[in-house]
């Protein structure tokens, strides 16, 4: 006698692109990360204080991602209102997330901390921190997708994998971010 398989377990071929993608990503991210370090400890090398706005930042993302949870918690129990307001409020912050990028790279600048110029240690802040903002610009373009189809009521649970796989790449993204602010600012105080 056969016994049946649970389908409910598998991972969708959807979902493990994105998991591939996730870990091509994470990879890129921890190879910068190691050719920090490698130059870390040169001589040359020169820190410099992280501005404020780069942790304020990481509040601002990880609300974001609990944004996110309640509207697909609206998906799930079939409440559109919980859907379109978790979505609004996700696009919102990641655009708070993106303006708080800029500022804290101009205040940077206006401390003669520049991409180009300064030093190696702020080359690589500059470019870790607009590779992760790269990213998240595509995760908002994704979640304002999933937002106007929302706000237009074409977001139903036939779309649950969609969201599903908009919330996974858009809660790496915050791990991700996390990941690089402490990562940074230990290595600013070494």
């Amino acid at each position: 006698m056969d016994t049946p398989v649970k389908t409910e377990n598998k991972l969708h071929p959807k979902e493990l692109m994105l998991w591939l993608y996730l870990a091509t990503t994470a990879m890129l991210f921890a190879g910068f990360t190691s050719a920090y370090l490698v130059q870390r400890f040169n001589q040359s090398w020169k820190t410099f204080d992280i501005p404020l706005i780069f942790w304020v930042n990481t509040l601002v993302l990880g609300a974001s991602s609990l944004t996110f949870i309640y509207g697909y918690r609206g998906l799930r129990q079939e409440n559109p209102w919980q859907l379109q307001v978790g979505l609004m409020a996700t696009f919102g912050l990641g655009m708070l997330f993106l303006l708080g990028q800029v500022v804290g790279w101009q205040m940077l600048a206006r401390n003669g901390i520049f991409l180009a110029g300064s030093h190696r240690g702020a080359s690589y802040f500059y470019v870790l921190t607009a590779l992760h903002a790269l990213h998240l610009a595509a995760g908002i373009i994704i979640i304002g997708y999933w937002m106007i189809r929302a706000l237009r009521y074409k977001v139903g649970i036939s779309s649950l994998l969609g969201l599903r796989l908009a919330g996974l790449f858009w809660h790496a993204l915050d791990i991700l971010w996390l990941y690089l602010v402490v990562f940074l600012q230990v290595n600013q105080l070494l």
